[in-house]
Protein backbone atom coordinates (compact mmCIF):
# COMPACT_ATOMS: atom_id res chain seq x y z
CA UNK A 1 0.00 0.00 0.00
CA UNK A 2 1.04 3.72 -0.52
CA UNK A 3 0.59 4.50 3.12
CA UNK A 4 3.01 1.78 3.76
CA UNK A 5 5.42 2.55 1.94
CA UNK A 6 5.47 6.37 3.02
CA UNK A 7 5.68 4.98 6.61
CA UNK A 8 8.96 2.31 5.60
CA UNK A 9 11.21 5.67 4.21
CA UNK A 10 9.95 7.80 7.05
CA UNK A 11 11.39 5.56 9.44
CA UNK A 12 14.66 4.81 6.86
CA UNK A 13 15.18 8.58 7.17
CA UNK A 14 15.25 8.76 10.80
CA UNK A 15 17.16 5.73 11.43
CA UNK A 16 19.83 6.31 8.87
CA UNK A 17 19.99 9.74 7.77
CA UNK A 18 19.31 11.55 11.42
CA UNK A 19 22.43 10.51 13.83
CA UNK A 20 23.73 14.24 14.20
CA UNK A 21 19.80 15.15 15.46
CA UNK A 22 20.30 11.78 17.47
CA UNK A 23 23.20 12.59 19.33
CA UNK A 24 22.23 15.88 19.85
CA UNK A 25 19.05 14.53 20.87
CA UNK A 26 20.58 12.76 23.47
CA UNK A 27 22.99 15.43 24.76
CA UNK A 28 20.74 17.97 24.80
CA UNK A 29 18.10 16.28 27.03
CA UNK A 30 20.80 14.82 28.93
CA UNK A 31 19.90 11.48 27.96
CA UNK A 32 16.90 10.93 29.97
CA UNK A 33 15.35 7.99 28.00
CA UNK A 34 11.50 9.11 27.90
CA UNK A 35 12.42 12.73 26.63
CA UNK A 36 14.86 11.86 24.31
CA UNK A 37 12.21 8.92 22.44
CA UNK A 38 9.11 10.98 22.62
CA UNK A 39 11.21 13.86 20.80
CA UNK A 40 12.61 11.66 18.64
CA UNK A 41 9.22 10.13 17.90
CA UNK A 42 7.67 13.54 17.57
CA UNK A 43 9.73 13.88 14.34
CA UNK A 44 9.26 10.63 13.15
CA UNK A 45 5.36 11.74 12.88
CA UNK A 46 6.58 14.95 11.63
CA UNK A 47 8.73 13.57 8.66
CA UNK A 48 5.78 11.27 8.34
CA UNK A 49 3.17 13.75 7.89
CA UNK A 50 5.54 15.80 5.02
CA UNK A 51 5.82 12.53 2.96
CA UNK A 52 2.14 11.55 3.63
CA UNK A 53 0.96 14.95 2.33
CA UNK A 54 3.69 15.66 -0.37
CA UNK A 55 3.81 12.19 -1.57
CA UNK A 56 0.22 10.96 -2.78
CA UNK A 57 -0.47 9.14 -6.01
CA UNK A 58 1.54 10.10 -8.84
CA UNK A 59 3.65 12.54 -7.10
CA UNK A 60 4.69 10.07 -4.84
CA UNK A 61 7.35 8.26 -6.31
CA UNK A 62 9.17 11.29 -7.25
CA UNK A 63 8.76 13.29 -4.12
CA UNK A 64 10.34 10.03 -1.96
CA UNK A 65 12.98 9.63 -4.21
CA UNK A 66 13.65 13.78 -3.73
CA UNK A 67 13.57 13.64 -0.31
CA UNK A 68 15.67 10.32 -0.22
CA UNK A 69 18.46 11.45 -2.04
CA UNK A 70 18.54 14.76 -0.35
CA UNK A 71 18.65 13.75 3.30
CA UNK A 72 21.80 11.47 1.84
CA UNK A 73 23.78 14.35 0.05
CA UNK A 74 23.02 16.79 3.86
CA UNK A 75 23.35 13.64 6.07
CA UNK A 76 26.69 13.34 4.54
CA UNK A 77 27.70 16.75 5.23
CA UNK A 78 26.05 17.06 8.76
CA UNK A 79 28.18 14.26 9.65
CA UNK A 80 31.76 14.62 8.34
CA UNK A 81 31.81 18.39 8.32
CA UNK A 82 29.30 19.63 10.85
CA UNK A 83 27.76 21.62 7.93
CA UNK A 84 24.42 22.86 9.05
CA UNK A 85 22.32 23.07 5.19
CA UNK A 86 19.98 26.46 6.01
CA UNK A 87 18.87 28.90 3.93
CA UNK A 88 22.24 30.52 4.29
CA UNK A 89 24.22 27.76 2.90
CA UNK A 90 21.97 27.24 -0.08
CA UNK A 91 22.68 30.76 -1.31
CA UNK A 92 26.28 29.76 -0.92
CA UNK A 93 25.72 26.13 -2.97
CA UNK A 94 23.38 28.20 -5.61
CA UNK A 95 26.30 31.33 -6.33
CA UNK A 96 29.56 28.76 -6.25
CA UNK A 97 31.61 27.96 -9.07
CA UNK A 98 31.96 24.23 -10.93
CA UNK A 99 35.57 24.32 -9.16
CA UNK A 100 34.74 25.06 -5.54
CA UNK A 101 31.58 22.60 -6.33
CA UNK A 102 33.86 19.52 -7.46
CA UNK A 103 35.83 19.96 -4.70
CA UNK A 104 32.83 18.68 -2.50
CA UNK A 105 32.16 15.47 -4.31
CA UNK A 106 34.74 13.18 -3.35
CA UNK A 107 34.70 9.38 -3.44
CA UNK A 108 33.29 9.05 0.20
CA UNK A 109 30.45 11.61 -0.74
CA UNK A 110 29.57 9.69 -3.82
CA UNK A 111 29.89 6.14 -1.87
CA UNK A 112 27.58 7.64 0.79
CA UNK A 113 25.12 9.44 -1.30
CA UNK A 114 25.09 5.70 -3.56
CA UNK A 115 24.22 3.74 -0.63
CA UNK A 116 21.96 5.84 1.60
CA UNK A 117 20.28 7.66 -1.21
CA UNK A 118 20.43 5.71 -4.56
CA UNK A 119 20.05 2.08 -3.53
CA UNK A 120 17.03 2.95 -1.19
CA UNK A 121 15.56 5.56 -4.06
CA UNK A 122 15.89 2.80 -6.56
CA UNK A 123 13.97 0.26 -4.45
CA UNK A 124 10.91 2.85 -4.24
CA UNK A 125 10.95 2.71 -8.07
CA UNK A 126 10.99 -1.01 -8.32
CA UNK A 127 8.45 -1.62 -5.67
CA UNK A 128 4.84 -1.80 -6.82
CA UNK A 129 2.13 -0.35 -5.20
CA UNK A 130 -1.51 -2.03 -5.14
CA UNK A 131 -4.25 -0.11 -7.00
CA UNK A 132 -6.84 1.40 -5.14
CA UNK A 133 -10.06 3.26 -6.10
CA UNK A 134 -9.29 7.17 -5.87
CA UNK A 135 -12.11 7.57 -3.21
CA UNK A 136 -10.27 5.15 -0.44
CA UNK A 137 -7.19 6.45 -1.16
CA UNK A 138 -8.12 10.10 -0.49
CA UNK A 139 -9.92 8.90 2.92
CA UNK A 140 -6.58 6.77 3.52
CA UNK A 141 -4.67 10.12 2.83
CA UNK A 142 -7.15 12.47 4.60
CA UNK A 143 -6.86 10.25 7.65
CA UNK A 144 -3.28 9.82 7.83
CA UNK A 145 -2.64 12.99 7.42
CA UNK A 146 -5.09 14.08 10.58
CA UNK A 147 -3.34 10.96 12.62
CA UNK A 148 0.33 12.08 12.16
CA UNK A 149 -0.81 15.81 12.88
CA UNK A 150 -2.18 15.05 15.81
CA UNK A 151 0.46 12.76 17.11
CA UNK A 152 3.29 15.47 16.44
CA UNK A 153 0.94 17.98 18.53
CA UNK A 154 0.18 15.55 20.87
CA UNK A 155 3.67 14.24 21.66
CA UNK A 156 5.05 18.18 21.47
CA UNK A 157 2.86 18.82 23.96
CA UNK A 158 3.40 16.01 26.35
CA UNK A 159 6.74 17.99 27.09
CA UNK A 160 5.99 21.02 25.63
CA UNK A 161 8.46 23.32 27.87
CA UNK A 162 11.45 21.35 28.06
CA UNK A 163 10.79 20.85 24.07
CA UNK A 164 10.50 24.39 23.48
CA UNK A 165 13.13 26.21 25.70
CA UNK A 166 16.19 23.17 24.23
CA UNK A 167 15.13 24.43 20.19
CA UNK A 168 14.45 27.58 21.56
CA UNK A 169 18.05 27.91 22.88
CA UNK A 170 19.68 25.38 20.76
CA UNK A 171 18.85 26.09 17.41
CA UNK A 172 21.16 23.71 16.17
CA UNK A 173 18.73 20.93 16.50
CA UNK A 174 16.61 22.58 13.86
CA UNK A 175 19.17 22.31 11.64
CA UNK A 176 20.21 19.13 12.18
CA UNK A 177 17.34 17.19 10.92
CA UNK A 178 16.69 15.80 7.59
CA UNK A 179 15.18 16.29 5.56
CA UNK A 180 13.30 19.50 7.50
CA UNK A 181 16.40 21.50 7.88
CA UNK A 182 17.48 21.76 4.19
CA UNK A 183 13.85 21.55 2.53
CA UNK A 184 12.79 24.39 4.85
CA UNK A 185 16.14 26.45 3.75
CA UNK A 186 15.51 26.27 0.32
CA UNK A 187 12.31 27.96 0.99
CA UNK A 188 13.52 30.50 2.93
CA UNK A 189 16.00 31.06 0.18
CA UNK A 190 13.30 30.83 -2.86
CA UNK A 191 11.38 33.04 -0.66
CA UNK A 192 14.29 35.84 -0.17
CA UNK A 193 15.05 36.00 -3.98
CA UNK A 194 11.41 36.60 -4.83
CA UNK A 195 11.41 39.76 -2.61
CA UNK A 196 14.39 40.71 -3.99
CA UNK A 197 13.80 40.23 -7.72
CA UNK A 198 12.13 43.48 -8.43
CA UNK A 199 14.07 46.02 -5.77
CA UNK A 200 15.11 48.99 -7.15
CA UNK A 201 18.79 50.51 -6.38
CA UNK A 202 18.58 53.52 -3.71
CA UNK A 203 21.15 55.78 -4.00
CA UNK A 204 23.98 56.25 -1.42
CA UNK A 205 26.37 59.24 -0.87
CA UNK A 206 25.21 60.64 -4.05
CA UNK A 207 27.04 64.05 -1.99
CA UNK A 208 30.45 62.30 -1.98
CA UNK A 209 33.44 64.67 -3.02
CA UNK A 210 37.18 64.86 -2.97
CA UNK A 211 38.45 66.25 0.44
CA UNK A 212 40.82 68.74 0.54
CA UNK A 213 43.88 66.49 1.33
CA UNK A 214 43.05 64.51 -1.46
CA UNK A 215 41.91 66.99 -3.82
CA UNK A 216 45.65 68.53 -3.22
CA UNK A 217 47.69 65.48 -3.63
CA UNK A 218 50.70 65.81 -5.86
CA UNK A 219 50.00 62.16 -7.99
CA UNK A 220 47.23 60.27 -7.89
CA UNK A 221 45.94 58.48 -4.74
CA UNK A 222 45.29 54.46 -5.02
CA UNK A 223 44.29 52.53 -1.92
CA UNK A 224 44.41 49.20 -2.61
CA UNK A 225 41.43 46.72 -0.63
CA UNK A 226 42.02 42.92 -0.55
CA UNK A 227 39.22 41.18 0.25
CA UNK A 228 40.91 37.96 1.89
CA UNK A 229 38.86 34.69 2.09
CA UNK A 230 38.59 32.44 4.49
CA UNK A 231 41.35 33.63 7.02
CA UNK A 232 40.76 33.49 10.63
CA UNK A 233 42.68 35.52 13.11
CA UNK A 234 43.75 32.41 15.31
CA UNK A 235 46.34 30.76 12.73
CA UNK A 236 47.91 34.66 12.20
CA UNK A 237 50.72 35.17 13.31
CA UNK A 238 50.53 38.91 13.36
CA UNK A 239 47.72 37.75 16.19
CA UNK A 240 50.04 36.04 18.68
CA UNK A 241 49.53 32.92 16.80
CA UNK A 242 52.29 29.87 18.19
CA UNK A 243 53.66 29.08 14.06
CA UNK A 244 55.25 32.35 12.27
CA UNK A 245 52.57 32.06 9.52
CA UNK A 246 53.23 36.20 9.13
CA UNK A 247 56.39 36.44 8.68
CA UNK A 248 56.93 38.75 5.48
CA UNK A 249 54.19 40.97 6.73
CA UNK A 250 55.83 41.35 10.55
CA UNK A 251 58.99 42.84 8.77
CA UNK A 252 56.79 45.82 7.30
CA UNK A 253 55.38 48.53 8.71
CA UNK A 254 51.88 47.56 8.52
CA UNK A 255 49.20 48.11 11.26
CA UNK A 256 47.48 44.91 13.08
CA UNK A 257 44.17 44.81 14.17
CA UNK A 258 43.57 42.42 17.12
CA UNK A 259 39.83 41.97 17.55
CA UNK A 260 38.13 42.08 14.29
CA UNK A 261 34.58 40.25 14.05
CA UNK A 262 32.85 39.26 10.46
CA UNK A 263 29.56 40.19 9.29
CA UNK A 264 28.62 36.71 8.43
CA UNK A 265 30.16 33.04 8.41
CA UNK A 266 30.05 32.98 4.68
CA UNK A 267 31.38 34.77 1.27
CA UNK A 268 27.67 35.35 0.22
CA UNK A 269 26.85 37.10 3.61
CA UNK A 270 29.91 38.73 4.48
CA UNK A 271 31.20 40.40 1.03
CA UNK A 272 28.36 42.36 0.42
CA UNK A 273 27.94 43.29 3.94
CA UNK A 274 31.38 44.59 4.43
CA UNK A 275 30.90 46.88 1.75
CA UNK A 276 27.49 47.93 2.79
CA UNK A 277 26.91 50.96 4.81
CA UNK A 278 24.76 48.84 6.91
CA UNK A 279 25.84 47.11 10.11
CA UNK A 280 25.72 43.62 11.06
CA UNK A 281 22.39 43.71 13.02
CA UNK A 282 21.34 45.58 9.85
CA UNK A 283 22.14 43.84 6.95
CA UNK A 284 19.87 42.07 4.81
CA UNK A 285 20.36 40.49 1.53
CA UNK A 286 17.58 42.69 0.20
CA UNK A 287 19.31 45.48 1.44
CA UNK A 288 22.35 44.83 0.06
CA UNK A 289 21.69 44.48 -3.30
CA UNK A 290 18.66 47.36 -2.73
CA UNK A 291 21.26 50.10 -2.40
CA UNK A 292 24.64 51.24 -3.22
CA UNK A 293 27.33 50.36 -1.67
CA UNK A 294 30.98 51.73 -1.31
CA UNK A 295 31.94 50.84 -4.61
CA UNK A 296 29.35 53.61 -6.23
CA UNK A 297 30.13 56.42 -3.04
CA UNK A 298 33.72 56.13 -4.50
CA UNK A 299 32.75 56.44 -7.51
CA UNK A 300 30.60 59.70 -7.30
CA UNK A 301 33.06 61.06 -5.33
CA UNK A 302 35.15 60.73 -8.86
CA UNK A 303 37.73 58.20 -7.78
CA UNK A 304 38.14 55.37 -10.33
CA UNK A 305 37.44 52.17 -8.60
CA UNK A 306 38.40 48.22 -10.49
CA UNK A 307 37.40 45.19 -9.19
CA UNK A 308 39.91 42.09 -9.90
CA UNK A 309 37.74 38.93 -9.00
CA UNK A 310 39.81 35.61 -7.86
CA UNK A 311 36.63 33.65 -6.10
CA UNK A 312 33.50 32.44 -6.51
CA UNK A 313 31.88 35.95 -7.78
CA UNK A 314 31.65 39.39 -6.29
CA UNK A 315 27.80 38.99 -5.12
CA UNK A 316 26.82 41.80 -7.04
CA UNK A 317 29.14 44.30 -4.77
CA UNK A 318 30.89 45.53 -8.43
CA UNK A 319 27.65 45.60 -10.19
CA UNK A 320 28.20 49.12 -10.96
CA UNK A 321 32.25 49.02 -11.82
CA UNK A 322 34.70 47.69 -13.47
CA UNK A 323 35.23 44.10 -13.36
CA UNK A 324 38.06 41.36 -14.59
CA UNK A 325 37.81 37.93 -13.57
CA UNK A 326 41.20 36.00 -13.22
CA UNK A 327 40.09 32.79 -11.94
CA UNK A 328 38.93 31.82 -15.51
CA UNK A 329 42.51 32.15 -16.76
CA UNK A 330 45.23 29.75 -17.93
CA UNK A 331 49.03 31.11 -16.80
CA UNK A 332 50.71 27.86 -16.06
CA UNK A 333 53.27 29.67 -13.08
CA UNK A 334 49.73 30.34 -11.36
CA UNK A 335 46.40 28.51 -12.42
CA UNK A 336 45.88 24.95 -12.67
CA UNK A 337 42.57 22.90 -11.56
CA UNK A 338 40.72 25.06 -13.07
CA UNK A 339 41.37 27.88 -10.73
CA UNK A 340 44.64 30.31 -9.93
CA UNK A 341 45.95 31.01 -6.83
CA UNK A 342 46.73 34.66 -5.89
CA UNK A 343 49.90 34.85 -7.35
CA UNK A 344 48.28 35.89 -10.45
CA UNK A 345 47.17 39.56 -8.97
CA UNK A 346 50.71 40.86 -8.68
CA UNK A 347 50.59 41.32 -12.84
CA UNK A 348 47.57 42.66 -13.06
CA UNK A 349 48.07 45.74 -10.28
CA UNK A 350 51.29 46.04 -12.31
CA UNK A 351 49.35 46.97 -14.86
CA UNK A 352 46.77 48.95 -13.35
CA UNK A 353 48.92 51.23 -11.64
CA UNK A 354 51.03 51.82 -14.89
CA UNK A 355 47.23 52.91 -16.98
CA UNK A 356 46.63 55.13 -13.86
CA UNK A 357 44.83 58.76 -14.81
CA UNK A 358 43.65 59.49 -11.53
CA UNK A 359 42.84 58.68 -7.62
CA UNK A 360 41.72 55.12 -7.32
CA UNK A 361 40.49 52.38 -5.07
CA UNK A 362 41.51 48.83 -6.66
CA UNK A 363 40.28 46.03 -4.70
CA UNK A 364 41.34 42.09 -5.08
CA UNK A 365 39.06 39.40 -4.03
CA UNK A 366 41.10 36.70 -3.09
CA UNK A 367 40.71 32.89 -2.97
CA UNK A 368 43.09 33.15 -0.23
CA UNK A 369 42.30 29.62 2.42
CA UNK A 370 39.25 28.67 1.01
CA UNK A 371 38.77 24.68 1.69
CA UNK A 372 38.27 21.96 1.56
CA UNK A 373 41.00 21.92 -1.00
CA UNK A 374 43.65 24.36 0.65
CA UNK A 375 46.89 22.11 -0.78
CA UNK A 376 45.83 24.17 -4.20
CA UNK A 377 46.03 27.43 -2.57
CA UNK A 378 49.79 27.86 -2.08
CA UNK A 379 52.58 26.79 -4.84
CA UNK A 380 55.06 23.67 -3.95
CA UNK A 381 57.62 26.68 -2.20
CA UNK A 382 55.37 27.31 0.36
CA UNK A 383 54.66 23.74 1.40
CA UNK A 384 56.52 24.69 4.66
CA UNK A 385 54.41 23.12 7.22
CA UNK A 386 54.36 19.24 7.07
CA UNK A 387 53.17 16.83 6.28
CA UNK A 388 50.16 18.62 4.58
CA UNK A 389 46.80 17.05 3.77
CA UNK A 390 46.86 16.63 -0.07
CA UNK A 391 42.99 15.63 -0.39
CA UNK A 392 39.73 17.38 0.42
CA UNK A 393 38.81 14.33 1.89
CA UNK A 394 39.39 14.98 6.17
CA UNK A 395 38.72 11.89 6.87
CA UNK A 396 42.02 10.62 5.14
CA UNK A 397 43.96 13.19 7.10
CA UNK A 398 44.84 13.60 10.95
CA UNK A 399 44.18 17.10 12.34
CA UNK A 400 47.60 18.10 12.32
CA UNK A 401 47.92 17.60 9.01
CA UNK A 402 44.65 19.57 8.07
CA UNK A 403 46.36 22.51 9.95
CA UNK A 404 49.73 22.29 8.23
CA UNK A 405 47.87 22.71 4.58
CA UNK A 406 46.22 25.75 6.49
CA UNK A 407 48.19 27.43 7.78
CA UNK A 408 50.40 27.33 4.55
CA UNK A 409 47.77 29.51 2.76
CA UNK A 410 47.82 31.67 5.42
CA UNK A 411 51.74 31.96 4.56
CA UNK A 412 50.97 32.20 1.00
CA UNK A 413 48.74 35.31 1.57
CA UNK A 414 51.29 36.90 4.02
CA UNK A 415 53.73 36.41 0.79
CA UNK A 416 51.04 37.22 -1.93
CA UNK A 417 50.64 40.55 0.70
CA UNK A 418 53.83 41.40 1.19
CA UNK A 419 54.83 41.53 -2.65
CA UNK A 420 52.11 43.66 -3.89
CA UNK A 421 53.43 46.07 -0.67
CA UNK A 422 57.01 46.20 -1.51
CA UNK A 423 55.66 46.64 -5.19
CA UNK A 424 53.25 49.77 -4.28
CA UNK A 425 56.57 51.35 -2.30
CA UNK A 426 59.16 51.18 -5.05
CA UNK A 427 56.62 52.40 -7.76
CA UNK A 428 56.03 56.46 -8.51
CA UNK A 429 53.47 56.62 -10.27
CA UNK A 430 50.76 57.13 -7.12
CA UNK A 431 50.71 57.42 -4.08
CA UNK A 432 49.68 54.28 -1.98
CA UNK A 433 48.03 52.41 0.83
CA UNK A 434 46.74 48.75 1.42
CA UNK A 435 43.88 47.50 3.26
CA UNK A 436 43.26 43.77 4.36
CA UNK A 437 40.61 42.40 5.61
CA UNK A 438 39.15 38.80 5.60
CA UNK A 439 35.22 37.72 4.51
CA UNK A 440 35.15 35.00 8.13
CA UNK A 441 36.98 32.44 9.33
CA UNK A 442 37.25 28.43 9.40
CA UNK A 443 36.65 25.38 11.55
CA UNK A 444 39.70 22.98 11.59
CA UNK A 445 37.60 20.19 13.03
CA UNK A 446 37.21 22.14 16.05
CA UNK A 447 33.96 20.83 18.18
CA UNK A 448 33.52 18.95 15.37
CA UNK A 449 33.29 21.63 12.31
CA UNK A 450 34.66 21.81 9.17
CA UNK A 451 34.80 24.90 7.41
CA UNK A 452 32.76 27.48 7.81
CA UNK A 453 28.84 28.79 7.26
CA UNK A 454 28.12 28.09 10.41
CA UNK A 455 24.52 30.36 11.76
CA UNK A 456 25.83 33.22 13.42
CA UNK A 457 23.72 32.52 16.58
CA UNK A 458 26.33 28.79 16.58
CA UNK A 459 29.42 29.96 14.90
CA UNK A 460 32.04 29.72 16.73
CA UNK A 461 35.01 32.53 17.32
CA UNK A 462 37.44 30.75 14.44
CA UNK A 463 34.70 31.14 12.10
CA UNK A 464 33.66 34.98 13.03
CA UNK A 465 37.21 36.39 14.40
CA UNK A 466 39.15 37.53 11.43
CA UNK A 467 42.30 39.39 10.45
CA UNK A 468 42.60 42.67 9.55
CA UNK A 469 45.70 45.00 8.67
CA UNK A 470 46.68 48.54 7.48
CA UNK A 471 49.48 49.42 5.24
CA UNK A 472 50.23 53.32 4.32
CA UNK A 473 53.21 54.47 2.66
CA UNK A 474 55.02 57.66 3.63
CA UNK A 475 53.91 59.40 0.83
CA UNK A 476 50.14 58.37 1.75
CA UNK A 477 50.66 59.16 5.02
CA UNK A 478 51.99 62.75 4.40
CA UNK A 479 49.82 63.86 1.68
CA UNK A 480 46.86 62.74 3.24
CA UNK A 481 47.74 63.98 6.54
CA UNK A 482 46.68 60.56 8.14
CA UNK A 483 48.89 59.82 11.92
CA UNK A 484 49.76 56.07 11.55
CA UNK A 485 49.93 55.54 15.62
CA UNK A 486 46.94 57.18 16.14
CA UNK A 487 45.11 54.74 13.53
CA UNK A 488 47.00 52.09 15.70
CA UNK A 489 46.20 53.24 19.04
CA UNK A 490 42.59 53.71 18.64
CA UNK A 491 42.49 49.97 16.52
CA UNK A 492 43.31 48.44 19.38
CA UNK A 493 41.67 50.23 22.12
CA UNK A 494 38.03 48.45 20.66
CA UNK A 495 36.55 45.54 19.45
CA UNK A 496 35.99 45.90 15.62
CA UNK A 497 33.91 44.58 13.32
CA UNK A 498 33.23 44.68 9.20
CA UNK A 499 31.30 47.51 10.35
CA UNK A 500 34.20 49.57 10.47
CA UNK A 501 35.23 49.03 5.93
CA UNK A 502 32.80 51.14 4.61
CA UNK A 503 33.49 54.38 6.91
CA UNK A 504 37.14 53.40 7.08
CA UNK A 505 38.12 53.26 3.66
CA UNK A 506 35.62 56.75 3.16
CA UNK A 507 38.00 58.41 5.52
CA UNK A 508 41.47 57.00 4.69
CA UNK A 509 40.70 58.05 0.96
CA UNK A 510 39.48 61.65 2.66
CA UNK A 511 36.24 61.42 0.59
CA UNK A 512 33.52 63.93 2.34
CA UNK A 513 30.09 62.41 2.31
CA UNK A 514 27.01 62.63 5.08
CA UNK A 515 27.06 58.18 4.31
CA UNK A 516 30.11 58.28 6.86
CA UNK A 517 29.56 57.80 10.36
CA UNK A 518 33.19 59.41 12.47
CA UNK A 519 32.40 56.43 15.08
CA UNK A 520 32.99 53.72 12.64
CA UNK A 521 36.04 55.58 10.60
CA UNK A 522 38.91 54.33 11.96
CA UNK A 523 41.00 57.53 10.81
CA UNK A 524 38.37 59.95 12.08
CA UNK A 525 40.54 61.81 14.57
CA UNK A 526 44.03 60.52 13.47
CA UNK A 527 44.48 63.21 10.82
CA UNK A 528 46.75 65.87 11.26
CA UNK A 529 45.52 69.44 10.78
CA UNK A 530 46.30 70.93 7.29
CA UNK A 531 48.97 73.85 6.87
Amino acid sequence: RWATLNLLVATYIMAADNLTLWQRNYTLFEGDPITVATFGAAIWALTALILTVFGFRWLQKPVLVFVLILSAVSSYYMDTLGVIIDRDMVQNAMTTTIAESRQLITPQFLIHVALFGVLPAALVIWVRIRAQPLWRNLWTWGLMSVVFAGLFVGLTLSQYRTFAAVVREHRELQGSYQPGAPLAGALRYGKMMLASGKVVVAPLGRDAIKGPRLAAAKKPVLTVIVAGETARAADFGLNGYGRDTTPELAARKVIYFADVRSCGTATATSLPCMFSSFGREDYSYARGIGTENLLDVLSHAGVKVAWFENNTGDKDVAARVEKHRLNDLTDPAFCKNGECNDGIFLGFIKDFVANMQGDSVLVLHQIGSHGPAYYLRYPPAFERFTPDCRTTEFTSCTADQIRNAYDNTILYTDHVLARTIDYLAAQDRAIPALIYVSDHGESLGEGGLYLHGAPYFMAPDVQTQVPMLLWMSPAFQAALGVDAACVAARGAAQTLSHDSLFHTVLGLMNIETSARQDRLDLIAGCRHVSG
